[in-house]
Formats: C-alpha cells, structure tokens, sequence
C-alpha cells in the first residue's frame, strides 16, 4: 500500500489521495513572520514568479484542502512546540494556523487550525493572528 503523502526531496510533499501538491515549510518558516491574507498571496506570486520546485501555479488551499491535511495519528510540532496533527513529511516549526482562499463578506476569510482541527474567521488585513500560508497546486 502506497504511503499517503511522500517527501519529493524539492522541498515539496505530494499527497497522492487528494492528487495535490504543498510546500514542505509554510511561510512563516521561510519569512520568520506571520501573514496576513494579502501577505499570504505576496508569497504566492513570489513562488510563482522563482518557479519554487519548477512550478508557477503555486496557490492559497481551499478549506476541503486544508482541512484534508489534518490527521490527528499524525503530529508534528509548531512554531511554540505545540503538537499540529499533519504529517511528519512537513517540516516541523512551522505556523498552527492557515489562511485558505474560502473569502467571506467583511474583509474575512476562512483560516484552519491544525492544533485543534476546526476551521473559523479572521480579518484578511489582520496583523496578530499567527497566521501563515502554505503553498498547495494540483497534480494529474
């Protein structure tokens, strides 16, 4: 039985059930910052503009996809050493907290906690929500 998620050994993480592709470390591993939503899609554009791991197609994940990430038989540690439930095949360090591309009305988007494993709101300009981004494309 193939393993669900395999380290491509580029920095990126292949999750062969959902057909997707992530950056191993999130932006707050590579920045040493959190960001807001408009950061988070910065960091994107700045992906695709340096080809990250030969790809320019590099995009914020839906909630299904974020949320398709957490396992709780799975942890690593975060940023606060706190246990996250993803796969150890991501870097450890890295943010408890993901913004996705599901946007709301009132300047908000959907962001998921992978320390408790529920989805909520937070302001998309907001600057203290330990929030970081983690790069996702599709693969065939």
């Amino acid at each position: 039985m193939e393993k669900r998620f395999s380290d491509n050994g580029d920095g990126t993480v292949t999750d062969h059930e959902m057909k997707l592709m992530w950056k191993q470390t999130d932006g707050f591993q590579d920045d040493g910052e959190f960001m807001n939503w408009y950061d988070s899609i910065k960091y994107l554009r700045n992906l695709n503009i340096d080809e990250f791991a030969g790809f320019n197609d590099w995009r914020l994940p839906t909630l299904e996809e974020a949320q398709g990430l957490y396992d709780p038989e799975k942890r690593i540690r975060d940023m606060d050493r706190f246990e996250i439930f993803i796969d150890p095949s991501f870097s450890p360090g890295g943010s408890y907290t993901l913004w996705t591309s599901d946007e709301k009305p009132f300047e908000n988007a959907v962001v998921f906690y992978y320390r408790y494993g529920y989805e909520d709101l937070a302001q998309k300009f907001g600057a203290y929500n330990k929030c970081s981004v983690r790069a996702i494309r599709s693969v065939e």
